[in-house]
């Protein structure tokens, strides 16, 4: 029976590990056969013998003597240009890879996650071992991300078109639940909330930009060769702009809400649209916005229940009145 590969053992395959050892080496300064055995957590023998193998696939190396201790190197005409981290820097970038573990199972996390192993192998002795633990240190809770499994190929058909400007064909699922299949030129990858959203000009929408869910993806196929001219004017930018979120709407709509004195701090500390004021009133605090649509307004101020009352407009109002008499309806 083969034995299963534990992800700590996949790591340290063979191909990956002499790569590891190889960016190990190719400091200035050299590496000592115990520092090869503490980074991969092997005894020293061993250690002695991922470095022979280095050699035996070609690697100019050699031995130094520093002070009394014995340093491997690699002769100076075969080392490359390497980025070299600070502890504080790979932290930071430790930081930013936790953030977008919602991105599992689309090749995004998984690219990142070779890179931060590359970077973590030119780490300095005493620096690897501060970061050694970075994964418990440093943890990012993501509140219901988007589930990506099994969308690995979707998404690296959408990002090669994206980059090689090239159109697609898919088959999008809308919410009621109809399907429609249409060619797109896939302009913007978004990144919204946790999940992933394509805006592109759409063949099945009159030819207009539209933002699309990867969730509402039913089929991709990238159709390689077919190409568009990526317009010279177009920002992506202008997709959001003025909307309280990500759905824009056409006109701009004033939007005034009171919040009781419980939740105030902590809406006043957060930005919630360009156009935000505060000012006291009624023993809270009252927020104005004039925002591009107020679809995604209704969820959120229900979100802080009893705390937050809808001053206008006067529609908004009435659509979260009837949302909480029936979500009281269906509870009874």
């Amino acid at each position: 029976m083969t034995k299963p590969v534990r992800p700590a053992e996949a790591r340290y395959a063979p191909a990956a590990r002499l790569h590891e050892l190889r960016t190990l080496l190719d400091g200035p300064e050299g590496v000592s056969i115990y520092d090869v055995a503490e980074r991969f957590e092997v005894n020293p023998r061993t250690a002695l013998r991922y470095v022979q193998a280095l050699q035996r696939a070609g690697e100019p190396l050699y031995e130094d003597l520093v002070g009394k201790r014995k340093v491997w190197r690699l002769m100076p005409t075969a080392r490359r240009q390497t980025i070299t981290l600070t502890t504080a820097q790979m932290t930071a970038l430790f930081l930013s890879r936790r953030v977008f573990d919602f991105l599992a199972g689309t090749g995004f996390k998984e690219d990142l996650d070779d890179v931060f192993s590359k970077l973590e192998a030119t780490l300095r002795r005493r620096d690897f071992t501060a970061v050694r633990n970075l994964d418990r240190k440093v943890f990012d809770v993501n509140e219901a991300r988007h589930l990506y499994e099994g969308r690995l190929d979707d998404v690296n058909d959408i990002v090669t078109a994206l980059l090689r400007e090239e159109r697609l064909r898919v088959t999008h699922e809308s919410v009621s639940g109809a399907r429609k299949t249409f060619v797109l030129e896939p302009y913007t990858l978004l990144v919204y909330k946790k999940g992933l959203y394509l805006a592109a000009r759409s063949q099945g929408h009159a030819g207009e930009v539209r933002t699309f869910a990867l969730d509402g993806f039913r089929e991709v196929e990238w159709l390689r060769g077919d190409k568009f001219d990526y317009p010279p004017d177009y920002k992506p930018e202008q997709l959001t702009e003025g909307a309280f979120g990500l759905i824009r709407g056409r006109e701009v709509t004033r939007v005034r809400v009171w919040f009781d004195e419980k939740v105030a701090r902590y809406v006043q500390r957060r930005q919630w649209h360009p156009t935000q004021r505060f000012r006291r009133a009624d023993g809270g605090v009252e927020l104005t916005m004039d925002v591009r649509g107020t679809t995604e307004l209704v969820s959120w101020v229900l979100g802080f229940g009893k705390t937050a009352r809808v001053l206008e407009p006067a529609d908004l109002r009435e659509r979260i009145r009837a949302e909480l008499v029936e979500a009281a309806r269906l509870q009874r």
